[in-house]
């Protein structure tokens, strides 16, 4: 099973991803966390956090070769069977992604979150073919900075002047805002 869970920036992706790892933990579940090697925001070490704070252990993953280095994490290093793994800001790995879901989806429930979209409203990464591909699909939305509205922020908008696709940022480079007030 593939489950997506996606949204703007600080819709609360990676809070949705950490609960849903506790909850699967609780269930007696064994669970690995994978972020990619370029979301450098708050820091290098293994572990995921939110903007909000929340933190939770992870391995790193190389963004260009996740399908390697994931079979390494399962079957190496941990030696036992994974029931779920999570994926957080899958937008920023190599089309090898979303090759692989399919190879782990056929023993274990995979959830990914990440942009659909980057700051200019294109397709970002495998996001698209991830979202097509899922079996059940968790839009979050965050509250519009510009006009204060509560869930209707659906896009990121980039405040920094950098114009690459990928440009890693927080608070200081992108904010939340509702279709209107993005445009």
């Amino acid at each position: 099973m593939l489950t997506v869970i996606t949204g703007c920036m600080f819709s609360g992706k990676t809070s949705a991803l950490i609960a849903r790892a506790e909850m699967n933990i609780i269930a007696g579940k064994n669970v690995i966390l994978i972020k990619p090697s370029n979301d450098t925001r708050f820091g290098t070490e293994n572990v995921i956090h939110t903007h909000s704070g929340q933190s939770f252990p992870c391995y790193i993953v190389d963004k260009d070769k996740p399908h390697k280095e994931i079979l390494d994490i399962v079957y190496n290093r941990l030696k036992t069977k994974v029931d779920v793994i999570i994926i957080d800001e899958a937008q920023f790995f190599s089309r090898e992604i979303f090759n692989s879901i399919a190879d782990y989806m056929t023993w274990a429930h995979v959830i990914v979150g990440g942009l659909k979209e980057d700051s200019n409203g294109k397709p970002f990464g495998m996001m698209p073919e991830l979202l097509c591909a899922a079996d059940d699909i968790i839009h979050l939305k965050a509250v519009c900075i510009k006009c204060k509205t509560i869930n209707s922020a659906t896009r990121t908008y980039r405040k920094a002047e950098n114009k690459d696709q990928v440009f890693v940022g927080g608070k200081d480079s992108y904010e939340p805002r509702c279709l209107e007030c993005w445009i």
